[in-house]
């Protein structure tokens, strides 16, 4: 389990900016559920991710669709680093780096730019941390 290296939070920055919203739908709730996923995304209808990730599925909000991207930015740094277990179980801890909110949360209620990078941050710290 290599830790996080510059080139590979860019390439990870890269990647959730640029795949697919239909395949960043599906590794989120192949990888934290689909309830999980939703409330990520600040969805109250679990059953809306299933609906992204399906073939010519809706289209979500921007804030809804910049949730999912940033989500899955923060879950692919922590899988890649350790894995899906302590990437679900890191996003429902407290977490003094966010007032000690879990990130869960922080990301489900996010809006603006320092809430996603609050919280991207907090990872990318776990996640370049190897012992």
């Amino acid at each position: 389990m290599p830790a996080l290296t510059v080139s590979e939070a860019q390439r990870l920055d890269d990647e959730a900016a640029t795949q697919p919203l239909r395949d960043i739908a599906i590794y989120l709730q192949e990888t934290l559920g689909q309830r999980v996923a939703a409330a990520l995304a600040g969805l109250t209808d679990a059953k809306q991710i299933g609906r992204y990730a399906r073939e010519g599925g809706p289209t979500p909000h921007n804030s809804t669709e910049r949730r999912l991207r940033e989500g899955y930015k923060v879950v692919r740094m922590l899988v890649d680093a350790y894995d899906s277990a302590t990437a679900r179980a890191w996003l429902f801890g407290t977490n003094t780096r966010l007032d000690d909110h879990a990130p869960i949360d922080v990301l489900g209620a996010a809006t603006d730019t320092p809430d996603f990078a609050k919280v991207v941050r907090a990872a990318r710290q776990v996640a370049s941390f190897q012992s």
